[in-house]
């Protein structure tokens, strides 16, 4: 940059005059800042509607499977003798259980010891370092030794083989038990299997010096069911999984068997299927909110120096009537809209289906009540929630048909009619939501080669060559004014020469 002569022969303010005569310079730059604006706003709108829509498609992944419509409840007939609670995908629609005999837990040998000052089972017992032994086998303990070493310690003992023997911190003392089913026990004389304990002096776990012998385990004892014909062994516990389902027994009854019966949970599917709605409710009149909000003439976006210049409420309601209707009858999302409003009203047809239950409308789900403003309702759907639950529980099978009907066909047209509803809509959302990251990119992306990432690329590169050309033309006027004030500051010099010379005849 040159030397800027700024008025000082003139008298001129010649950084306004040319920061006003740049202002008109400056326009195409404005035209293309607001053009780029605008094309972030679209480009933001579209990927805001492409979230509402991706939202919506993920709630569709499950109901296109049929085991999410096959969730069941079971219930016993006798809760005092069985009871049951589904935790997998049961099979039979029924259970006969007959309980010949519970099965008893095992006792663990025991030996307890009151602590000092051990408060956690993670933290250092402290005190000094001492050798505990248990049975044949000891391990050496330090002071910065927690509970939790301990433990380990007594798992890695004999090369990993263990000692069968763990301990617990409870309630200030430390617990030491036989793990159940070890074989690592001593019997005694009667054949009880037990272990012995003791340590090293200076201990603070409240452990002798001298064996002491722990209580005798108590062997646990095999409990047998039979369910549906078939017999079960209970293991020390008196629960049993069986096909998806736990059981707990509690009373014997051989010979008198009681019923668990089955059925799908109403409730469950009636509630996923209102979920459903709910959502497609919300997006369709956000949708619908977006393609029809009104265009302001006259607003456009504002510049930064416009922004600066006005109070922040007034800015913000210029922005926001500049912004709307960005998205005014735009062809993706109407006819996405179309294609969504089809694929929920279009009946299915394929070999097998009940022609009573083909459609939402017949199981409970159709469109606004009659009346003057049905119309305004833009394909909201509504739930009869009687006939829904009727369905549900009476038509089961064609409601999970209806949903999720698969269809092998190759042809495009009977693959569409074949196709349970929430595939269909599935796969038009993927379609809907592909043509708008094609033309406004997805968020996150490095690169954007959607179309209005392509435009703003553009428009960037269009803004930056005419700042290079602006930067010359301001560059001129400097010069051009600086050339006038020097101009004038020489005349003016002359002048006075003159004026001297004249003075000195």
């Amino acid at each position: 940059m040159g030397i800027r002569i700024s008025g000082l022969a003139s008298g001129m303010d010649t950084e306004k005059i040319v920061s006003d005569l740049m202002k008109a310079q400056r326009e195409p730059v404005n035209r293309l800042q607001r053009s780029k604006q605008t094309y972030e706003w679209k480009r933001d709108a579209y990927r805001e509607m492409n979230t509402l829509l991706a939202d919506l498609q993920n709630s569709l992944k499950n109901m296109r499977l049929t085991s999410t419509f096959n969730k069941k409840t079971v219930s016993s007939e006798n809760e005092s003798i069985a009871s049951a609670k589904v935790i997998g995908s049961p099979k039979f629609s029924s259970y006969s259980i007959q309980v010949n005999s519970l099965a008893k837990a095992e006792m663990p040998a025991a030996a307890s010891f009151t602590t000092t000052g051990v408060n956690s089972s993670s933290a250092g017992i402290g005190g000094s370092n001492f050798d505990l032994t248990i049975n044949s086998t000891t391990i050496t303990v330090s002071s910065g030794d927690s509970v939790d070493a301990i433990n380990k310690k007594l798992k890695e003992a004999n090369a990993g083989a263990g000692v069968g023997v763990e301990a617990k911190l409870v309630n200030g003392q430390i617990i030491f038990n036989s793990i159940q089913g070890t074989d690592k026990l001593l019997t005694n004389g009667s054949g009880e299997k037990y272990f012995t304990i003791s340590a090293s002096a200076n201990n603070n776990l409240g452990i002798p010096t001298s064996v002491k012998d722990s209580t005798s385990r108590i062997e646990g004892q095999d409990g047998q069911v039979i369910i549906n014909g078939v017999t079960q062994t209970l293991k020390g516990t008196n629960t049993l999984t069986f096909d998806g389902v736990e059981f707990t027994f509690k009373q014997v009854n051989t010979g008198t068997p009681i019923s668990v019966a089955a059925k799908t949970d109403e409730e469950a599917v009636f509630n996923m299927v209102k979920d459903f709605v709910t959502k497609y409710n919300e997006v369709i009149d956000k949708i619908n909110t977006k393609i029809t909000e009104p265009k302001y003439k006259g607003y456009q976006p504002l510049l930064d120096d416009e922004i600066e210049a006005l109070p922040d409420t007034t800015a913000e309601k210029m922005q926001g009537m500049a912004r709307s209707g960005i998205l005014l009858r735009d062809p993706i999302l109407t006819n996405g809209l179309t294609e969504l409003r089809r694929a929920i009203s279009t009946p299915l047809k394929v070999s097998g289906v009940n022609t009573a239950f083909d459609t939402l409308s017949e199981i409970g789900i159709g469109g606004p009540p009659s009346g003057k403003n049905a119309y305004q309702e833009n394909g909201k759907l509504y739930i009869d929630e009687t006939k829904l639950r009727e369905a549900i529980r009476n038509n089961g099978e064609d409601v999970v048909k209806l949903f999720t009907n698969y269809s092998s066909s190759t042809d495009p047209a009977t693959k569409y009619n074949e196709t349970g509803i929430a595939q269909r809509l599935y796969t038009k959302l993927d379609d809907v939501m592909s043509k708008i990251i094609k033309e406004a990119g997805a968020t996150g992306t490095l690169y954007d080669a959607s179309s209005i990432g392509k435009k703003i690329s553009q428009t960037d590169d269009e803004i930056e060559t005419w700042e290079d050309r602006l930067k010359v033309i301001e560059d001129r006027y400097y010069k051009q004014f600086t050339a006038m004030e020097q101009a004038m500051s020489k005349a003016q010099s002359q002048g006075s020469w003159f004026a001297q010379m004249l003075g000195q005849s």
